[in-house]
């Protein structure tokens, strides 16, 4: 098994620094039973890395830190019951061209597709359609590797009362070592996306919510319009946009111009209210398109900033949307990145923000860091409001006291992960915080 040394790490947006041991490349389920008999023998603990695209301390450890990078194959498809089987540490990109090689696609989508699909569901990462849940709901079924070095197997069939809570359970149960995607058969989305003024799209919001099968919402603060995204399934003819006008987007745009002005405002807060509006001028347009669903779905990735998102009750979305803009506007904040706005089915995993309710993810997400902290602060005083739930793969420093009066199942997944890892091999600082061990 490959293994390095380092003099440091980081995550993907560099906000979490820290210096393991050593990192461990398993190829094999055998290599990581290995690997955790080895931190049971020395004392070591361990934490386990995706696509290191959290923002939160999840992969962080002074021992060893496992990365699933070579840990990524397609095991099994299939095709009658739509369901893959693949190696925890395999890419959401590279899952979704697999799956449509064998025409199959996941029914929703997060808006990017770095991650790998253990992290993915870890963390509960989700996409937008009020009437499809987070990524982890279309798991249905993992093997996970315990503190003990034992192998479970958790499905529908075995275990079965035990799903709910390894659904999301941000690396502290156990290294989940493969995964089985419930999908369906792979499907165009058509977009018709437009801008509204900020006003009009609280006005329309919920006729958009009920009629629209996956819809979101962009916004600049500082700036008039909102774009409204609306994808719908469909059998029209494949009508991509032009390969030119979507490298200069993706590339260019995205990557290079978006990335310079997000520097300029930076390092000029002043600038930034007429940046948005640029930004807000320029992207927010009408979009007329039909593509591969993960093609819509998904966007390339963008330049490096912080977040944080809350899930909040869908029936208090307008008004906490409305009370948001107001609260950048009374502290003076400058926003210079994207407030993305997304809808989710409600399901029944122990750890998911959507637990037991319809929620909408309010983001809040910044590359200027100064005030990042106030900001930060102020943001999740707001969404306290309105009974929010944080996502577990970006910041928040709410007080774990809260988190377990808003979610219901909190001491039970506590009693299981110590019954499952008793002497803390999975634990890190931020599990340790949170559930008080």
């Amino acid at each position: 098994m490959e293994s390095k040394k380092v003099d440091s790490f980081s995550n993907w947006a560099g906000n979490i620094k820290f210096k393991p041991e050593g990192v461990y490349y398993p190829e094999t389920e055998q290599e990581i039973v290995d690997l955790v008999n080895s931190a049971n023998k020395s004392g070591k603990k361990m934490r386990l890395m995706g696509a290191k695209h959290s923002w939160s301390a999840l992969i962080e450890t002074d021992d060893y830190l496992v990365s699933l990078d070579k840990y990524n194959n397609l095991l099994e498809v299939n095709k009658e019951a739509k369901q893959v089987t693949v190696q925890s540490g395999i890419r959401l990109h590279e899952l979704n061209e697999v799956l449509w090689q064998h025409g199959l696609s996941m029914s929703n989508l997060g808006t990017i597709t770095e991650q790998s699909v253990a992290g993915a569901i870890s963390t509960g990462t989700h996409g937008s359609g009020i009437n499809f849940g987070n990524i982890s709901t279309q798991v249905i079924g993992v093997t996970l590797v315990k503190a003990s070095g034992e192998v479970i197997a958790i499905n529908q069939k075995e275990n079965t009362h035990l799903l709910p809570a390894v659904q999301i359970s941000m690396g502290a149960l156990g290294i989940i070592s493969t995964i089985t995607i419930q999908c369906e058969e792979a499907f165009y989305l058509k977009e018709e996306s437009y801008p509204l003024s900020f006003d009009d799209a609280m006005e329309v919001l919920d006729e958009q919510l009920n009629t629209v099968e996956h819809f979101k919402m962009w916004w600049f603060a500082h700036a008039p319009k909102v774009q409204m995204y609306r994808w719908y399934r469909t059998k029209d003819k494949l009508k991509p946009r032009n390969k030119g006008v979507a490298f200069l987007e993706d590339k260019f745009l995205t990557n290079h111009f978006f990335g310079f002005l997000l520097k300029a405002g930076s390092a000029f807060p002043g600038l930034i209210p007429s940046i948005n509006k640029f930004i807000n001028l320029v992207h927010f347009k009408k979009i007329n398109r039909v593509e591969e669903s993960y093609n819509v779905f998904s966007i390339v990735l963008p330049p490096k900033h912080r977040e944080c998102e809350y899930a909040i009750p869908v029936e208090h979305a307008k008004e906490a949307i409305v009370a948001y803009k107001q609260m950048i506007e009374e502290k003076k904040f400058k926003v210079n990145f994207v407030v993305e706005i997304r809808f989710v089915k409600g399901d029944d995993i122990w750890l998911s923000p959507s637990y037991k309710r319809d929620v909408c993810y309010i983001a809040a997400y910044q590359h200027n860091v100064r005030r990042w902290d106030e900001f930060l602060q102020c943001f999740e005083e707001l969404m306290g409001q309105y009974d929010g739930r944080p996502h577990w793969g970006k910041e928040f420093k709410i007080n774990p006291e809260v988190l377990k009066e808003r979610y219901p199942m909190w001491n039970d997944f506590k009693d299981l992960m110590k019954k499952f890892d008793p002497k803390g091999v999975f634990q890190n600082v931020m599990t340790r915080h949170l559930f008080k061990n």
